[in-house]
């Protein structure tokens, strides 16, 4: 291969890594408006790069990855364990004696930073999907709405799945009315459901099938 071609080659995959990247960090924010840059930043790279450095691969070679495909979740697993652990190795030890240890939570629940899925306080919330405080808190204080207490927030924070095209989504009120208690109603409704085929009942609300998780959130508690 001319040096040449090689260049042109080595341009065209650079551009198509940057074009990628672009996107997959706009969908990143978009999904979590809380994401650290660094991570925004490392996902959207690896990505871009596995993505455009799989595309120039000969045909032949393309074809053969359909042996991975039902392996895929695997591979990305231990790639992204690796990735972390690699990260971690790398901070300065003299450094990390100065880091803020987490709260401790003396009644030895969870905080929604663990478990909750992305969440956010009302700035953020207020900046990135037009939802004021006050309306915020309003929608809170009548139950239209989840909030939770967080570990890395001194206020509670709110999980951003709940809105659907800002505001709280239609059937929520309800079920936190079934439980009387918003981090049970949210640990329900994000957990898989046998009986919604293991699908969160929070996916059904989203897609409009109010009744049916509702009445499951009811038979839940019977």
């Amino acid at each position: 291969m001319s040096r040449d071609i090689f260049r042109s080659r080595l341009a065209k995959r650079e551009e198509l890594e940057i074009q990628i990247a672009k996107q997959i960090g706009e969908l990143l924010r978009e999904h979590d408006p809380t994401l650290h840059l660094p991570g925004i930043r490392t996902a959207s790279g690896l990505a871009a790069m596995i993505a455009a450095q799989i595309a120039v691969q000969p045909q032949s070679v393309q074809r053969s990855m359909a042996s991975l495909e039902d392996h895929l979740t695997e591979l990305a697993t231990d790639f992204v364990a690796n990735v972390v652990e690699t990260a971690q190795s790398n901070l300065d030890q003299g450094i990390k004696r100065f880091y803020a240890a987490a709260p401790i939570n003396r009644d030895g629940l969870q905080l929604p930073d663990d478990w909750a899925g992305p969440v956010a306080g009302p700035s953020l919330i207020e900046k990135h999907f037009g939802i004021n405080r006050s309306t915020l808190h309003r929608w809170h204080k009548r139950g239209d709405c989840i909030a939770l207490n967080a570990k890395t927030s001194k206020k509670p924070v709110f999980p951003l799945k709940q809105f659907l095209d800002g505001r709280p989504v239609d059937g929520l009120a309800q079920v936190i009315t079934v439980f009387g208690d918003q981090r049970e109603a949210w640990q329900w409704l994000i957990a898989p459901n046998t009986e919604l085929d293991d699908e969160p009942p929070i996916d059904l609300l989203i897609e409009g099938e109010q009744d049916r998780v509702i009445e499951l959130a009811r038979s839940s508690r019977s």
